[in-house]
């Protein structure tokens, strides 16, 4: 389900707090505004841009496996265009009838093509469809844009993103548009996952890493499940470790609910402003 507010969502129960639910739509968490025009948060103009809404009926040029469970799509819009997005928005994709679901768009707005990460879970009716039969060439039907955690126009301060799992699609997307900006500004990415083969995109991380002197990411294992260099534990511990400030930060965190809500209290905790911290949590349907 999908939730919205000024406060941090009820965790979910024991055992499924640490997963992401592929089939189910997004639960959309910005801590600083509801979607009622005219509340605290959202100026009037940026309202109405939430509610240019398109349909678009694209054609999938390319299918890339970024890991055993998770592959990338990228797709070629045929009709319905211009999708015009904000970098950390997310729309939804019709693949089959009867099969579509909420996913965030990887790429920037300034790309022609649309780029989306999906995950395969157990019993996930969309993710086997994308991961089995899903072909180069077939269509499919996009809807939106949808969601305000989005990228602003302006940050004062150093920006912090947290990602879990495939939460890194809608903060990628973020970091791209953030950093082609050129303004300057520190940007520091956390990625959490599971274990070594749940990483992927690190070469384009370092990338942008050995391109922007701004720019530091850490890539952190929860069951690392053996021998690793990499940094072990919660991806919000390990921003507790390096943040002790976090006053003056704006923040974008995506992926397991049970992550944002720890995310997001520490930076609470430690300072940040709630207006200035942007959630993307994923959450079962009921």
């Amino acid at each position: 389900m999908r939730s919205s507010g000024h406060e941090l969502a009820e965790p979910l129960p024991a055992g499924a707090r640490e997963i992401f639910f592929e089939h189910s739509t997004k639960a959309r968490m910005p801590l600083t505004q509801s979607r009622q025009s005219g509340e605290r948060g959202i100026p009037e103009n940026e309202w109405r841009a939430l509610q240019a809404s398109r349909v678009l009926l694209c054609r999938v040029d390319r299918l890339t496996d970024l890991t055993y469970d998770i592959r990338e799509l990228r797709l070629a819009i045929e009709a319905g265009g211009p999708f015009d997005f904000r970098a950390g928005q997310y729309a939804q994709i019709e693949f089959a009838s009867g099969l579509a679901r909420h996913y965030s768009m990887a790429s920037t707005p300034a790309e022609e093509q649309l780029v989306f990460q999906v995950r395969r879970v157990a019993d996930g009716m969309t993710g086997s469809y994308v991961a089995q039969e899903l072909k180069l060439g077939d269509k499919v039907k996009v809807s939106g844009p949808l969601g305000s955690s989005y990228l602003r126009e302006k940050h004062a301060g150093p920006v912090l993103l947290v990602a879990g799992g495939s939460g890194l699609a809608p903060l990628y997307s973020i970091l791209c548009a953030l950093l082609a900006r050129g303004s300057g500004e520190r940007v520091s990415l956390y990625f959490g996952v599971r274990s070594e083969r749940d990483v992927y995109h690190e070469r384009l991380l370092a990338d942008l890493a050995a391109m922007h002197d701004s720019f530091s990411y850490q890539i952190v294992l929860s069951e690392p499940g053996g021998e690793s260099s990499r940094r072990h534990g919660l991806v919000h511990q390990a921003v507790a470790k390096d943040l002790a400030d976090a006053a003056g930060h704006t923040a974008y965190l995506a992926g397991p609910l049970a992550m944002v809500e720890a995310a997001g209290q520490l930076l609470l905790d430690r300072g940040a402003a709630r207006r200035e911290i942007y959630a993307d949590a994923f959450r079962s349907q009921p």
